[in-house]
Parts: structure tokens; C-alpha cells; sequence
């Protein structure tokens, strides 16, 4: 996303496939999806770091996999469901939750 690199997050995207965030859920087919990466400015990810990631797996071909992040101003704590397919791994779920500063 860094990159506007396209073609890479659509290869690493299982669909269809699911994105919560503040904004609420949507579900993607791959057009839809493409289309969303296409239309992102990948300058507002360029000062993102991920903190604290962890990898949690389910069973051999399953992980879930969390992380800390701060996107303009907002912390947000990223968890993303990860399949393996053809020894492939992609994303099938993505959820972005504001962290409550109290």
C-alpha cells in the first residue's frame, strides 16, 4: 500500500474478502477491491510503522495476525485473518479498531 503497489495487495487478498473499519464492514469482490487500491494515495501510509505485531496460528494453515499502528493520529489496533492456499498465503478478513484513549 506504501508503493500504490496494486497488483501486490490484490495478489495477497483472498475473495471475497472482508474489511471492517471506523467506517464500518464491506465486503470486496476482486474488481471492487482493485478498484479501491487504485483509487487509495498511498502518501497517507507512507509514516505508518506496525508495533507489536503478533502471529497466531490456528491450525497449520490458518493464522491470525495483530498489530498496533498510528494513522494520523489515531491509534488503531489491525488484526487480519491469513489462509494458505496452493502455498500461497492471502487475506481473507481485515479489521482496523481505534484504540479508546481512556
Amino acid at each position: 500500500m506504501k508503493n500504490n503497489d496494486v497488483d501486490a495487495a490484490v495478489e495477497l487478498t483472498k475473495f471475497p474478502c472482508v474489511v471492517v473499519s471506523p467506517m464500518g464492514a464491506q465486503r470486496f469482490e476482486e474488481k471492487e477491491y482493485r478498484k479501491l487500491m487504485e483509487s487509495a494515495n498511498g502518501n497517507n501510509f507512507k509514516n505508518i510503522e506496525i508495533q507489536n505485531p503478533e502471529v497466531n496460528f490456528l491450525n497449520e494453515d490458518t493464522a491470525l495476525i495483530s498489530y498496533k499502528i498510528n494513522h494520523n493520529g489515531m491509534d488503531m489496533l489491525d488484526v487480519s485473518t491469513w489462509v494458505r492456499e496452493n502455498d500461497k498465503w492471502v487475506c481473507g478478513f481485515h479489521s482496523e479498531n481505534p484504540i479508546s484513549k481512556s
